[in-house]
């Protein structure tokens, strides 16, 4: 079996709650879209902490590319999510 990595890294990560919350929302979420093989195993996801000098990036390892790319897609959505409600809230802090 192939693993896919995913690395996400210290920039894309400002509070790494948002990530471990979107990895179960990710896994709730295919769970309900039918992602569930015939085995009835969910996609595996397994995260690890990797640290390059000052930076710390976590690893997202998929057994399938399809299941990476959408959580990739799951991620940047939630991420621009986060990103529009912060600018919102910086916006009427300002008024």
């Amino acid at each position: 079996m192939t693993e896919v990595v995913v690395r996400i890294g210290g920039g894309d990560q400002a509070d790494p709650i948002r990530l471990f919350q979107a990895v179960d929302a990710f896994a709730r979420w295919s769970r309900d879209a039918g992602l569930i093989g015939d085995d009835g195993d969910a996609p595996d996801i397994m995260m690890l902490t990797e640290r390059t000098g000052e930076e710390v990036r976590r690893r997202l390892v998929f057994q399938d590319r399809e299941h990476a790319a959408r959580f990739l897609m799951f991620w940047r959505r939630e991420r621009r999510r986060s990103v529009s409600a912060a600018d919102d809230t910086d916006f009427a802090g300002m008024v």
